[in-house]
């Protein structure tokens, strides 16, 4: 863009006829940029014609100034991972969950140094490069929109998976906006991406981490066929859309964004979208980990999908962040018994043994426990209810002891899945014809467990309630729960992130009853969380795993803009 072109000193994001030139540089809700970065730009002084630009000192006078204000380029130090946190809690008790003047005229000056002025200031506003940096976050949301629907129409369900199309269509995109990125393979078709976005080196990386991979979509149901990507009412529509496409285009243009702006923060982004998540992640997470441990590249933090930005009552905006997760306990149980023609049945089948055990466990009821990190969830949640509820989740554990509290508090499926382990089974085998007794039928059920449960003890119990040495019990996925410290500098960012772009909203570390991949990478000694910067309603989130899967336009505009955001707050710059 030319030099000589005029510009508004008044609104230095526009030129004199209006035209728009730093769209982002204004304060939300005003025409007008801030009145602090006016005052550092230009004078009070200024007229018609003239204007005198701070920092036209010589070079020793802007050393000894930088000298006296000092410059605070230190992070927030992360406290010891406290690695019992999720072994101590409470004991096996009780416990639950919840939920004038005219105006002279107008002086102008050069573009060239308007955009200098403006460089400066966000460096003595505490170095949000993103103040300086010349980002369309309209145009952004438009090809983040576009990305997304593209990679939806890609058929990436699990099993079996076929990850690597999906993975190969993101590369180009980032290839396009020339950062390198590398398509590998952990077995034919099942596809991760890794891509690096080199920062200043000032700090360890971070991790931004989704998968490819989706649950099955029986079309039946749906108001657009599952991978068709459709936009209708400002909302794309596929399976994929919320979990976890979504958030992995999101990712990939915050690096597209953060590239565009010129201004890298002080340490590396590393962009992960792997295949397999949905089925435990042994092909995609758990690969890299294994065989590809240098993608990692000694990161501090990782950001994944988990929680989000909730609305509670009267719309306020609630920040929660995962930190801890159950995990999960996946067994099969397998009946045998004598098979035959379905016309002359014996007394017992594989069939009526299998039906016996389910009905056991559908009768049993696991005991309530109140963990360290539940009761925590719980009592920051507590000032954002009225009373009585209030007094009641501060005081969780005393408020469960009352039979009908409790059974109140557990009628919400969320909230009874955080206080006790769960059972439920999912699929069925048994004869392939109506008419055909088979030797073998089996039930899968997912379990999960509550941070510090132990496996073989559930399962130990699963074998007692079944009462039934016929019926086999295989353990098909099963990992030790594991948790990141609510302190760290990445805490602290999000933090930052709510009080300027949420208008304050509160902050609350969670427990989330499902699982990610964030285990593999805890394992690994890398501070993992579960946050996508996406404001979530009730009906939005019930599409997951579920028809219509859906999210929205705005969501994918904005969610790119706080992930930049948030990258640049954890930034030491």
């Amino acid at each position: 863009m030319p030099c000589g072109e005029p510009v508004d000193i008044e609104n230095p994001c526009r030129t004199t006829d209006g035209s728009a030139m730093l769209g982002r540089h204004r304060s939300r809700g005003s025409n007008r940029p801030p009145e602090s970065l006016l005052s550092i730009c230009f004078s009070s002084n200024t007229t018609a014609g003239q204007f005198t630009a701070h920092g036209q000192e010589t070079d020793e006078e802007i050393r000894k100034s930088r000298a006296r204000r000092g410059v605070n380029k230190s992070v927030r130090p992360e406290a010891a991972p406290d690695e019992d946190l999720l072994a101590r809690e409470r004991g096996k008790r009780r416990g639950m969950l919840l939920r004038g003047m005219t105006r002279p005229s107008r002086p102008i000056l050069t573009r060239c140094f308007a955009r200098a002025a403006l460089v400066v200031a966000a460096a003595l506003l505490g170095g949000d490069a993103s103040l300086a940096a010349d980002l369309d976050w309209r145009r952004l949301g438009s090809e983040t929109t576009e990305v997304l629907a593209d990679v939806i129409r890609i058929d990436t369900q699990n099993p079996p998976g076929g990850e690597t199309a999906a993975a190969n269509a993101l590369a180009r995109k980032l290839e396009a906006e020339g950062i390198r990125a590398e398509v590998f393979e952990s077995s034919p078709g099942r596809g991760s991406l890794h891509a690096r976005l080199p920062g200043s080196g000032g700090a360890p990386p971070v991790i931004l981490l989704a998968h490819l991979d989706v649950v099955p979509a029986d079309p039946r149901g749906w108001r657009f066929p599952p991978f068709s990507g459709a936009l209708e009412h400002g909302y794309v529509y596929g399976r994929g859309a919320l979990d976890a496409k979504g958030v992995a285009v999101v990712e990939l243009m915050a690096l597209v964004a953060l590239k565009r702006s010129g201004q890298p923060i002080d340490r590396d982004v590393i962009l992960l979208a792997t295949a397999d998540e949905e089925t435990g992640g042994k092909a995609g997470a758990g690969w890299i980990v294994q065989h590809r441990p240098e993608l990692l590249g000694n990161a501090e933090y990782l950001l994944t999908e988990g929680d989000h930005i909730h609305l509670a009552h009267g719309g306020r905006k609630v920040v929660q962040v995962a930190v801890a997760e159950k995990t999960p306990c996946w067994v099969k149980l397998i009946a045998r018994g004598e098979g035959g023609h379905g016309s002359t049945p014996p007394a017992q089948t594989a069939v009526t043994r299998l039906i016996r055990a389910l009905d056991k466990l559908r009768r049993y009821r696991t005991g309530v426990r109140l963990v360290r990190p539940v009761e925590e969830y719980f009592a920051a949640l507590a000032p954002l209810e009225r009373e009585p509820l209030r007094s009641k989740l501060a005081h969780l554990s005393e408020a469960l002891e009352d039979p009908a509290f409790l059974a109140e508090f557990t009628r919400n499926p969320r909230q009874n899945a955080l206080i006790r382990n769960t059972m439920t089974p999912t699929v069925l085998e048994g004869s392939p014809k109506t008419n055909v007794i088979p030797e073998d039928a089996s039930a899968q059920l997912d379990c999960r467990l509550l941070p510090g449960e132990r496996p073989a003890e559930f399962l130990a119990l699963l074998r007692e309630v079944i009462a039934d040495e016929t019926i086999r019990v295989e353990t098909l996925l099963s990992f030790p729960a594991s948790s990141s410290d609510s302190t760290s500098g990445l805490m602290a960012a999000i933090r930052k992130l709510a009080a300027t772009d949420l208008g304050g909203a509160p902050v609350i570390p969670s427990v989330i009853p499902g699982f990610t991949d964030s285990h593999y990478f805890r394992d690994h000694g890398v501070a993992s969380y579960g946050f996508v910067p996406f404001v979530l309603s009730e009906d939005d989130e019930k599409t997951v795993h579920g028809i219509n899967e859906r999210v929205s336009v705005e969501n994918l505009r904005d969610g790119v803009r706080r992930l930049v955001a948030l990258l640049r707050a954890l930034s030491t710059r």
